[in-house]
């Protein structure tokens, strides 16, 4: 035990997406006066990254210091300690996480792990929040041949590869090589690939159309959907207006069609074969597994590997570790359904784990956890948007601008505030950034 930790409640949180910050500042604003706490961070990765945004770093809308927050940055009153590192196992009776410490020289955080560096952190309570990993569903190639986009690192490898494949395709003299370099595939019709669609069709049709106008007319943008319509979680009206003003955006939209197969030089999909240069996977997400070392059983959900937790975030048998995020499991009460794993639902169940915490603390009864869903905001390219707000749905200008407020407000730390707003200002009036990152 380190030595400003003794005698302190101990408080550790796993992850730094939207339940993990979202919990910390909790805990800072409901803990603040109180010495005998001692609150730990501990995350791959030493920012915040705002993820439902990522798509316009991608395409050049924004730069990555617009959505992103340093950890150190946040109210540091509170914070005894960080720690970049990934979690490797968490011994529930023996109340201790053990973690590997990353080289900070490697810019790849899956190449950071020093295998001689490890430490034990003890825990009075503890919130599991470490997020998701990206679900490839077993298909063939997929995870080899494709660029993802969930971290700030596949932002830039995108766009990277957007710029390198008109590139290559200038120094191309066949005519097929050069529309498979510029035929980008999206495969998964849900938020992420929808959002990321509409703004590629921007940045093509628009700065890179005026960049590399001979090589214009060989690109496309194809996105495929396994399931009968986009966004299927949502109303069905949301996946019938995507597809239409994708469709204006000259976007080939196939739904109903799962991809059964990728390699270097395309994908199969319906029984045919694409040639495609690059393929970005949104198809979907499945909790982070990491060691549970524990006597009594911790139960999952087998598909999507998150953890069943009770109303109040607990897991199952263990008061005192909490579960909050895409990892946990919380069954509606009115449904025999879990909440989705979606920022809005994740920032509350930060908060009421952290919550609870202190309640525990002061012996004080624990608060349920019930979240009615506020609604949804979907960007599909400049100027349009899908929205649903107290159950009125609507979509154009109007939407837009209340997209861009909605995620304005939810974007962590003024600074990033301001420039996000600085740039989308600047977007309206000049061209987007199209170089390298």
């Amino acid at each position: 035990m380190r030595k400003e930790a003794e005698g302190k409640t101990r408080i550790v949180i796993l992850g730094a997406g939207f339940a993990g910050v979202y919990a910390y500042l909790r805990l800072h604003k409901l803990l603040h006066d109180t010495k005998e706490k001692h609150i730990t961070f501990i995350s791959e990765r030493d920012l915040f990254t705002f993820v439902p945004m990522i798509h316009e770093v991608a395409t050049g809308t924004l730069l990555p210091s617009s959505i992103t927050q340093s950890i150190r940055s946040l109210p540091p009153c509170c914070l005894n300690r960080f720690i970049e590192a990934r979690v490797m196992r968490v011994d529930i009776d023996a109340k201790k996480i053990l973690v590997h410490h990353l080289n900070p020289e490697a810019p790849d955080p899956g190449k950071r792990i020093k295998e001689v560096s490890e430490e034990e952190v003890p825990f009075d309570y503890a919130i599991l929040a470490l997020g998701s990993d990206v679900n490839f569903f077993n298909i063939p190639g997929a995870k080899e041949h494709t660029l993802t986009l969930s971290t700030l690192e596949d932002a830039r490898r995108v766009k990277n590869r957007i710029i390198e494949s008109f590139e290559q395709a200038q120094i191309t003299k066949s005519e097929a090589e050069k529309r498979r370099l510029l035929r980008f595939v999206i495969a998964g019709g849900g938020l992420t690939g929808v959002e990321l669609a509409g703004e590629l069709a921007d940045l093509l049709h628009g700065e890179l159309k005026k960049a590399f106008p001979l090589l214009y007319p060989y690109a496309e943008i194809h996105l495929y959907e396994g399931r009968e319509r986009f966004i299927c979680f949502a109303n069905e009206w949301f996946g019938n207006r995507a597809f239409q003003i994708l469709s204006s955006k000259h976007v080939r939209v196939f739904c109903g069609m799962p991809l059964s197969e990728v390699s270097s030089e395309g994908i199969h999909a319906g029984g045919e074969f694409v040639p495609a240069g690059t393929v970005i996977w949104t198809a979907g997400v499945q909790a982070r597994e990491i060691e549970i070392v524990s006597k009594k059983r911790v139960l999952k959900d087998v598909k999507s590997r998150r953890i069943k937790v009770n109303e109040y975030l607990q897991v199952l048998s263990y008061p005192y570790l909490f579960v909050a995020g895409d990892q946990a499991w919380i069954e509606k009460k009115e449904r025999d359904q879990p909440y989705p794993m979606r920022a809005q639902f994740a920032v509350r169940e930060g908060e009421v784990a952290a919550e609870n915490i202190v309640r525990l603390m002061s012996k004080k009864a624990l608060k349920e956890f019930f979240w009615r869903d506020k609604g949804l905001l979907v960007s599909v390219g400049k100027g349009t948007a899908l929205a649903e707000v107290s159950g009125i749905q609507f979509s154009g200008v109007l939407a837009w601008v209340l997209y861009r407020v909605a995620y304005l407000l939810k974007i962590v730390g003024l600074r990033a505030k301001f420039r996000t707003a600085l740039e989308w200002i600047l977007n309206t009036f000049l061209p987007r950034d199209i170089s390298k990152l």
